[in-house]
C-alpha cells in the first residue's frame, strides 16, 4: 500500500464482505480463489495496521492526560 494512498477502511470491511460471499457461492474457482484470497490477506494486513495504529494514538493520548 502506498503512503500517499489514505487506507479506507470501510471499503476494505466490504471487499472482505464481498470475498466472503464469493467463497460461499458455488461456482468458486480455484485459480480465481488463490487470487481473492491473497487479496484478501493483503486487506486483513492492512486493517491489522490500522487498528494497531489506532491503539497507539489512544494510548498517547491516554498519557498526555494521565489517564492510562
Amino acid at each position: 500500500m502506498p503512503k500517499s494512498t489514505k487506507f479506507d477502511v470501510s471499503k476494505a470491511f466490504k471487499e472482505l464482505e464481498q470475498i466472503t460471499e464469493w467463497f460461499e457461492g458455488e461456482n468458486a474457482d480455484l485459480d480465481e480463489g488463490l487470487k481473492k484470497y491473497e487479496r484478501a490477506m493483503e486487506l486483513a494486513e492492512n486493517l491489522r495496521k490500522q487498528l494497531e495504529s489506532a491503539e497507539n494514538k489512544i494510548n498517547e493520548i491516554q498519557r498526555k492526560h494521565n489517564l492510562d
